[in-house]
């Protein structure tokens, strides 16, 4: 069972990435996904469910090309998916830090795990005692 909550379907933000230069994404969101492009180019995709009016989970999210992972495309779209929710009444994310495979390109979980694990905290999250789950408390900073 999922929970709708009204987003903003489509907009545009400006942001800066690591390197220090500046972006316009565009940010589009359905439900249970959130897809994000720059000059028409799919950069980030995120699969969510809302559990409750408060709580959200990621199911998944990936740059959709390899060459972009490092340059800070995924610490934005993240933030600024997580202010959006946050907007919206929702108080606490949760996501997996790895899964039983690891996806095509890494060495395996292990690896995975423990970039996901860098990831998730970079941008707020704390991840569990036994570390297979990150969550992030919206609305306190």
């Amino acid at each position: 069972m999922s929970i709708a909550v009204y987003l903003r379907k489509e907009y545009f933000r400006a942001v800066t990435i690591k390197d220090k230069s500046a972006h316009i994404l565009e940010f589009q969101y359905r439900p249970q996904t959130v897809d994000v492009f720059e000059e028409g180019y799919q950069v980030f995709h995120m699969e969510y469910i809302l559990e409750s009016k408060t709580k959200a989970e990621i199911m998944e999210f990936y740059l959709t090309d390899f060459a972009l992972r490092g340059k800070g495309y995924g610490t934005v779209c993240m933030d600024e998916i997580a202010d959006q929710l946050a907007k919206k009444g929702v108080t606490l994310i949760t996501a997996p830090t790895g899964y039983e495979l690891a996806p095509l390109g890494y060495t395996g979980p292990d690896q995975y795990h423990e970039l996901m694990a860098g990831f998730y905290e970079k941008t707020g999250f704390s991840i569990s005692g036994d570390g297979d789950i990150a969550m992030k408390i919206l609305g306190e900073q």
